[in-house]
């Protein structure tokens, strides 16, 4: 037991001596260092405009109308036009196929050939009523009386008879000439060819689809936008700037509005705004069924904020000098032009943009403005 404690005792009194001799050798301790001066930043001037209100929207170019080319008389195909093939453009009354035509020439001539006999029987008819007119006025001579003459004697029943004859077969006749004019198939206005199927031999049954046309004249799109968005253009719209999404690089093309109409169902509260766009195709690269960018530029002006984008950090902040401070300022973009982006202006006056900052600068700390 005593030897234990023996031990004990020269174990605490070695680590005692170790103890000091560290404290009486080692390194003097720290002393507070504090930075004798604030942190220096370099600032810019804060550049800040006005424009008009701008909403951005997507959209299909979509043709006005689709036009699915049907034949009404049945027939062969004898003859097709080179244009009608897919990706070809017609003009307004171009001739795109044509219907055997034999049948409905022979169809027209009988019933011309019957229409000049009823136009004869007419003139016979009014032959035989004059004649009789003139035997009743000689028998009412010779009967010394004044009688009224009867109508089947002076033969106007024939006479009207004849003249309904001549009306029945004139319809026929419209109609055989209507069926020979039908056999030539034209474009009822400028179009580009979607779709074709014509091929000379093939016979055609009435309402048969041989060709899908697209009009030419002018195309829309149509813009689906929240109803809040859309209320940013209740003043007016100024213009409406289209480009293709994949080369937003083109120079804009001018739309035109037909109207916005807002869908507030029980699933969504969006406006589709109806933009029409004159002769589309005109224009290099574009097609029916591509994707567009629409802005739709308002007549009301709002202040905008022009920050150089590398100021720009993660979660649309930027540093800003106010009242001697570096502060960390949320951002809400509305167009991005280049290198710069153009933010809602919602600084103070005396703002202004920190271009350079030392590492380690944290949000509310109190800087020095570096000279030059």
């Amino acid at each position: 037991m005593d030897r234990s404690r023996l031990k004990i005792g020269l174990a605490c009194c070695v680590g005692i001596a170790v103890c000091s001799l560290i404290l009486l050798t080692g390194p003097e301790p720290l002393e507070e260092s504090l930075p004798g001066e604030n942190p220096r930043v370099s600032i810019g001037k804060l550049e800040r405009s006005v424009v008009a209100n701008t909403v951005t929207a997507f959209g299909v170019l979509s043709p006005r109308q689709s036009l699915q080319l049907t034949t009404q008389v049945p027939g062969e195909i004898s003859w097709v036009s080179d244009d009608l093939e897919a990706g070809n453009e017609v003009s307004e009354g171009d001739l795109l196929l044509k219907i055997d035509e034999r049948d409905y020439a022979i169809a027209v001539a009988s019933a011309e050939a019957r229409y000049a006999q009823a136009e004869a029987n007419i003139e016979i008819e009014e032959g035989r009523s004059e004649i009789a007119r003139l035997e009743w006025a000689a028998w009412q001579e010779n009967q010394d009386e004044n009688l009224p003459a009867n109508p089947l004697a002076l033969r106007a029943p024939q006479r009207a008879e004849a003249v309904a004859r001549r009306k029945v077969i004139s319809a026929e006749l419209d109609s055989t000439r209507l069926a020979l004019e039908r056999t030539a198939v034209r474009a009822p206005w400028p179009a580009t060819v979607v779709h074709a199927n014509a091929i000379v031999g093939q016979l055609l049954s009435v309402g048969e689809v041989t060709a899908t046309l697209f009009p030419l004249d002018y195309a829309v799109v149509e813009l689906h936008v929240p109803v809040k968005t859309v209320q940013l253009l209740d003043a007016g719209i100024d213009r409406i700037e289209l480009r293709p999404v994949h080369d937003l690089s083109m120079p804009p093309v001018v739309g035109t509005l037909e109207g916005i109409v807002k869908n507030l169902t029980d699933d969504t509260r969006l406006a589709t705004v109806r933009v029409r766009i004159d002769e589309p195709l005109d224009q290099e690269g574009w097609a029916y069924g591509m994707h567009l960018e629409a802005k739709l530029v308002a007549e009301q002006e709002r202040a905008v904020a022009l920050v150089p984008a590398d100021l720009i950090v993660s979660g649309n902040l930027i540093w800003i000098y106010r009242d001697g401070r570096a502060q960390r300022h949320q951002l809400y973009p509305v167009e991005v032009r280049g290198q710069t982006v153009w933010v809602e202006d919602n600084f103070d006056a005396g703002d202004a943009l920190i271009v350079e900052r030392p590492i380690g600068l944290f949000d509310g700390a109190s800087v020095e403005v570096a000279e030059g």
